[in-house]
């Protein structure tokens, strides 16, 4: 019986199904060996039991009757006696019973010939007076052991058939049930299986349920659910694979590239419909690819095909109606238990990026030659560069300096000119003494009155040169600091102090005082007139550009120690920096006020300065209207290497 014929019958029969059979086959097995077993134990105890009740009658003879037979025999009432022992004989289990005493015998019953169950005891007579025994004979009584055996027989077959029909009645329950509730559903879900086509597919399955035989939403309604969704799934993968098949054959006959495929010995299977039209091969043909007259020049590619391995970059000159076509060939081979099944491959139309390559060669040599033109202008515009960021630098620094020499020959003036004046007038109390001397009319209180004006001048000339000799130190030292980058030691805030006195002339004009904080004693061995040159950019800064709102302005200046480093912290409350500036902030050539006399070569210094020559860093940071705030960390003790002699070639 074929496949099919069988899978249509056992829709409806469920004696054809393999696994109901398969089941009931297991259950029969397993309920007969159980059946079987059971049946033993339970001849096993009807044995022992009918033996028992054998010997329990047997005792009965012995322990009742066999008195009573006694006293007969005694009084020699045989009458009695044979009535007895065929009254004894229609118990249970007796068969045959014996009386022997002397010549005489007494018998009741069929002697058993075989299966016999045999016991044999005296019969005694108690005499009353003297309360002894006598054995007056022997009573023997045969039990029939075959009659158990029989029964035990009809017993174990009867229980084998009853289990047996009980058994066969529960299999075909089992089937019936197991076949409407599993079988049917499985061969529902099977059926409708086979006849699922993806291209067409049908209304969803679903199960028949009986109330009594199939619970709902029961395994195989999971079973049903689970295919429904594949067979959803698969319908949607087709559609989806269809549309690619569809999107690959409109790109292939769209594509200006070649497609094509080989088996195993070199003919064409397929090619792409811009690949028989260029090289004239006909529909339905399957030509050799290595013997189409277009490619008869195609080496490479001949030489790539007989080695039957992938290959790529196989550059070919084609000439189809007098036009050269340039070619890259590619290919995979393809292989099934290490059998070649053929080639899979492209050839992709480079002439424009051929002649575009040739164009580029020959653009290349004439760019050689205006490359090395160019390379010697810009050579000589980089040094004119260089020289030009040099003299920015060294103005920007004389700037500075200028600015200052201007603002201390203004804060000398004052009081020279104030010297200029008492000195006027110690001369015209020195005149009018010398004239009442002279006239000998000098009195005493005169004298008084003119000694007092020549001490007051003399103070006053006494303290405005000191004040006009303390500025011109301090002007001194920061100028020769400046210029001057020779390595010293030096104590830190008595240089700044210096600085921030030299800087009043400038300071003096929003007015802001720079207030300094630190260790009075913390010294550096480094470069003073460079540490000098970072702060003075840094207070000119923020007087120049931080406080054109600001109606309380204040600069603040702290050093510190740091183990080996000092650590030099300036703020000011100014306007700040916006965020977006922050990382213009050290450029060159970055200032808010061009055109108004900022270079934008300040911060940049101050940048290089610090990082170049005092090895150190510098952080910065600040927030518009609370602002800025510079980190400077550096070496305390230089290292020898970085100390520069004449060098002026900043990172700008």
């Amino acid at each position: 019986m074929s496949r099919t014929k069988q899978f249509e019958e056992s829709i409806n029969n469920p004696f054809f199904s393999r696994i109901g059979r398969r089941i009931i086959l297991i259950m029969i097995l397993l309920s007969g060996t159980v059946t079987l077993f059971t049946t033993l134990v339970q001849l096993s105890w009807d044995y022992k039991e009918q033996f028992n009740s054998i010997d329990q009658r047997q005792l009965e003879i012995k322990s009742v009757h066999a008195p009573l037979v006694a006293a007969s025999l005694w009084s020699f009432d045989l009458v009695s006696l044979q009535q007895r022992l065929d009254g004894l004989v229609n118990l249970p289990k007796i068969a045959y019973l014996r009386v022997d005493s002397d010549d005489y015998k007494f018998e009741a019953g069929t002697p058993v010939t075989q299966s016999v169950v045999v016991s044999q005891y005296p019969l005694l007579h108690l005499d009353p007076q003297t309360n002894s025994s006598e054995e007056i004979g022997q009573i023997y009584v045969e039990s029939n052991a075959q009659e158990v055996y029989d029964y035990l027989i009809r017993q174990f077959v009867y229980t084998l058939l009853l289990n047996m029909f009980r058994t066969l009645v529960v299999c075909a329950i089992v089937l019936m049930v197991f076949h409407r509730s599993i079988n049917r559903r499985i061969f529902a879900i099977a059926k409708y299986l086979r006849s699922y086509n993806p291209r067409h597919p049908a209304e969803a399955l679903e199960l028949e349920h009986n109330y009594w035989v199939a619970e709902k939403e029961d395994e195989l309604d999971w079973l049903g659910d689970e295919t429904n969704k594949i067979t959803a799934n698969v319908s949607t993968l087709y559609q989806t694979i269809r549309q690619e098949q569809l999107r690959l054959n409109d790109f292939a006959l769209v594509s200006s590239d070649w497609l094509w495929e080989t088996d195993e010995n070199g003919y064409l299977l397929y090619c792409s419909e811009t690949m028989k039209t260029a090289l004239s091969i006909e529909d339905n043909s399957k030509p050799l690819l290595r013997d189409v007259a277009g490619l008869a020049e195609c080496y490479q590619l001949k030489q790539h095909l007989q080695r039957r391995s992938d290959f790529a970059r196989c550059e070919e000159q084609i000439t189809m109606n007098c036009i050269t076509y340039y070619l890259m060939f590619q290919a995979k081979a393809h292989f099934k238990d290490d059998k070649f099944l053929g080639f899979r491959g492209t050839a992709i139309n480079i002439t424009e990026l051929k002649q575009t390559q040739i164009e580029l060669e020959e653009l290349n040599q004439n760019l050689e030659r205006t490359v090395a033109e160019r390379t010697v202008d810009l050579k000589q515009s980089m040094d004119q560069l260089q020289s030009a960021q040099q003299q920015l630098v060294e103005q920007e620094k004389l700037a500075a300096l200028g600015g200052l020499v201007a603002g201390v020959a203004h804060e000398v003036n004052t009081p020279l000119g104030i010297a200029v004046t008492a000195t006027s007038v110690i001369r015209e109390a020195t005149q009018e003494l010398n004239l009442a001397f002279s006239n000998q009319t000098l009195t005493s209180s005169q004298f008084d009155t003119v000694m007092g004006r020549v001490a007051e001048g003399s103070e006053m000339l006494e303290s405005n040169l000191n004040r006009a000799a303390k500025l011109i130190r301090d002007f001194k030292q920061t100028a020769v600091d400046q210029v001057s980058e020779s390595r010293s030691a030096f104590n830190v805030l008595q240089v700044l102090d210096a600085l921030v006195a030299s800087l009043h002339p400038e300071t003096r004009k929003i007015p802001v005082t720079p207030q300094l904080n630190g260790d009075q004693t913390l010294h550096m061995n480094s470069l003073p007139g460079v540490l000098t040159q970072v702060v003075s950019n840094l207070i000119l800064n923020s007087v120049n550009h931080a406080f054109t709102d600001q109606p309380q302005p204040s600069i603040n200046i702290s050093v510190s120690d740091n183990d080996d480093s000092l650590l030099l912290e300036y703020r000011d409350n100014g306007c700040g920096v916006d965020k977006s500036l922050h990382h213009k902030i050290f450029e060159p050539f970055f200032t808010s006020k061009r055109g108004k006399g900022g270079s934008g070569l300040g911060l940049n210094l101050v940048f290089n300065l610090v990082t170049q020559k005092l090895k150190g860093q510098l952080t910065f940071d600040s927030e518009p209207n609370e602002g800025v705030y510079y980190r400077i960390t550096l070496p305390k003790e230089l290292p020898s290497d970085a100390t520069p002699e004449h060098n002026h070639d900043f990172h700008i």
